[in-house]
């Protein structure tokens, strides 16, 4: 192994956590979350079944998986990669994602750009694209209070 200095160690980075992630798209805002791992992996669950467009009405995604680096002390790269099927589980397509951020001062929000292809199952690519994106951190929470409930008679 190299002793590169320069580009930080991801055991102690402060983008390691969980995430609800926002991408600006081109059908509008789209809701995911990310978690990112010490050892330099990625997981992320978008919707696992959307509408789309063209001649599958409906399909479905897997988690992807993939991989992130430090790129700087407040700066990383991440790509991961997901499955798509149609409603009859028929392998559709290969979603590549790739996202440099910049976390903010409090460390608990990063923003940056993205980059989406797809490509069929034998690799020709049928979408290019990309945006905004911006996440905040998922932290532990305090037990909700239920709801006030009427009273009995």
């Amino acid at each position: 192994t190299s002793d590169d200095s320069s580009t930080p160690a991801t055991t102690n980075h402060r983008f390691v956590g969980a995430w609800r992630v926002t991408f600006d798209t081109p059908m509008g805002p789209s809701q995911s979350l990310l978690t990112v791992m010490a050892d330099g992996t990625v997981l992320f669950s978008g919707r696992p079944v959307s509408p789309a467009a063209g001649p599958n009405p409906t399909t479905f995604s897997s988690a992807a998986h993939g991989a992130w680096e430090a790129t700087g002390p407040d700066t990383a790269a991440t790509t991961w990669i997901g499955l798509v099927t149609d409603v009859d589980g028929n392998f559709l397509a290969v979603v590549t994602d790739s996202v440099e951020a910049t976390l903010d001062e409090s460390g608990d929000a990063w923003r940056g750009q993205y980059s989406a292809s797809v490509a069929d199952p034998n690799g020709n690519v049928l979408y290019v694209g990309g945006s905004t994106v911006e996440a905040t951190r998922i932290t532990v929470q305090p037990l909700a209070t239920p709801a006030a409930t009427p009273a009995s008679a």
